[in-house]
């Protein structure tokens, strides 16, 4: 399993919000190349975050869930954080299997 620490790039920050910084995070983690390996990514939050809005989650993920399936992709990223922001993320997983177009 590698890890993956958002605290690196979202350092400083309590509210990890915008579909626009997901996209942005989407790109300097390199995502669309590690959903074709096939490691397992544990995502490391940083428990001073209290909230991981959901559109940033969707630029981060959706077109990973979307790519692999909601099972797979539970398996392949696997998250580490409080339980507030694990709450945060079944929204935005929900989101993204319910609605074809999330970020629309």
């Amino acid at each position: 399993m590698k890890k993956i620490d958002l605290s690196k790039l979202t350092q400083y920050i309590r509210v990890i919000s915008g579909r626009d910084k997901g996209i942005e995070l989407r790109a300097k983690l390199k995502i669309d190349e590690k959903d074709n390996d096939e490691e397992i990514y544990e995502i490391e939050i940083a428990k001073n975050v209290y909230s991981f809005n959901s559109s940033c989650f969707l630029g981060l993920f959706s077109d990973s869930i979307k790519k692999l399936g909601e099972k797979k992709f539970r398996e392949k990223y696997q998250f580490n954080c409080s339980d507030l922001i694990r709450m945060n993320i079944e929204d935005g997983i929900r989101d993204a299997v319910n609605n074809g177009n999330p970020l629309g």
